[in-house]
């Protein structure tokens, strides 16, 4: 990370925080979205990989990391335009897009809502339920607030004790995964796990009508707990104008964490195919 830079630079009232690899350079840009709690420094592998070919940045979305601003009323519209306004303040030219859970909500929400930002999008198990959610009944509103204590008492841990709970409950990640997912858990505000972001009611289904750009949608085993089952997946091909699943067995919700390699081979797969073909 030596040769990366890091900056902050002032978009729709935030100051956000993002790492970068090629500032200046011709390459083509890649916009890399985390997930729910986590931060930009959670894609650094690869961001690694990836930045022999692009330009990577790696931004920490509204109430993450080390963004400040406002996160009253955060939602994935919200979240959408403020990476709209990030790609615009960069001078990124029609990046790719690419998010995980949260992330690939508001990939997906950049794409259909700001179709002229960008290239192409990839969409890691994004929150695409199968049907809306019901009416929240008072039982559901206690569990949520048993959760956010949970959160939040996880996230005034020491980083150490993070760091060693995250070995514990995921032997299978690699050690340059493990850190900054532990970091990321005590830098978030602690107000998103009190009011909740609304990543599941976000109408997928509608957004993803309107995307004119090309979509990978990666999904895993949702046996093991990835979100997207097979057959939500296959609905999204259909509306989809142009959207194709790289299906990464094996893997649960964190596909790139749970099976790296094969989820990097069918992420430089689709991104070579869109740069040789075009958008």
């Amino acid at each position: 990370m030596s040769e990366w830079s890091k900056g902050v630079v002032e978009a729709n009232g935030l100051e956000v925080f993002y790492h970068r690899s090629g500032a200046g350079s011709r390459k083509p840009s890649i916009v890399l979205l985390h997930g729910y709690t986590d931060n930009g420094l959670c894609w650094l592998r690869m961001a690694r990989d990836l930045e022999d070919s692009f330009d990577v940045i790696m931004p920490d979305a509204r109430g993450h990391g080390r963004t400040r601003g406002p996160v009253k009323d955060l939602g994935v519209k919200l979240l959408a335009d403020d990476v709209a306004a990030i790609i615009r303040e960069l001078g990124l030219e029609k990046p790719f897009v690419f998010g995980h859970s949260m992330g690939a909500q508001t990939a997906l929400a950049v794409s259909a809502e700001y179709p002229e930002l960008v290239r192409a999008t990839l969409l890691e198990d994004p929150v695409f339920l199968p049907d809306p959610l019901p009416a929240i009944a008072q039982e559901d509103i206690q569990r949520r607030h048993d959760q956010a204590k949970q959160m939040i008492a996880f996230h005034d841990l020491p980083l150490e004790e993070r760091l060693a709970k995250g070995r514990a409950d995921n032997p299978n990640w690699a050690e340059d995964e493990l850190y900054p997912w532990a970091e990321s858990h005590g830098e978030y505000s602690p107000d998103i796990a009190t009011q909740g972001i609304g990543i599941a009611t976000y109408s997928w289904r509608e957004a993803i009508k309107k995307v004119e750009c090309p979509i990978l949608l990666i999904t895993a085993d949702h046996t093991k707990g990835a979100i997207v089952s097979p057959e939500v997946a296959q609905e999204a091909v259909g509306l989809a104008k142009r959207c194709e699943v790289a299906y990464i067995s094996g893997a649960a919700h964190c596909i790139h964490r749970d099976r790296y390699a094969e989820t990097l081979q069918s992420v430089m797969d689709f991104l070579q195919r869109v740069m040789r073909v075009g958008p």
